[in-house]
């Protein structure tokens, strides 16, 4: 179990060559981890977000649990969403950028 940042600080420049041979755009492997890494800290059994909800709101695990679930599915949906639509995540940058 590692904290979220540290865990895109670590990884990200041992996977960058990859995604850069395997032709993916970085803009949008980096929106994809992210909310990847959002999801992983949201879910159980290592959730460090349901664990700061339980001790923030004074609530049962479980409960919060319960709570968060629709959260979660949303999260999911956008993922697969955005591994579908990539120009979902690379949009913005490339109105921005002109490309």
């Amino acid at each position: 179990f590692v904290d979220p940042v540290v865990a895109i600080y670590v990884l990200s420049p041992i996977f960058h060559p990859y995604v850069i041979r395997a032709g993916v755009d970085p803009v949008f492997m980096g929106a994809l981890v992210t909310l990847q890494v959002a999801i992983g800290s949201a879910t159980p059994p290592f959730g460090c977000d349901i664990f700061t909800a339980q001790l923030i709101f004074r609530r049962p695990y479980i409960e919060v649990i319960r709570k968060i679930a629709p959260f979660i599915a949303i999260l999911v949906l956008v993922n697969i969403l955005m591994i579908i639509f990539p120009e979902i995540a690379t949009f913005l940058p490339d109105i921005s950028l002109g490309r």
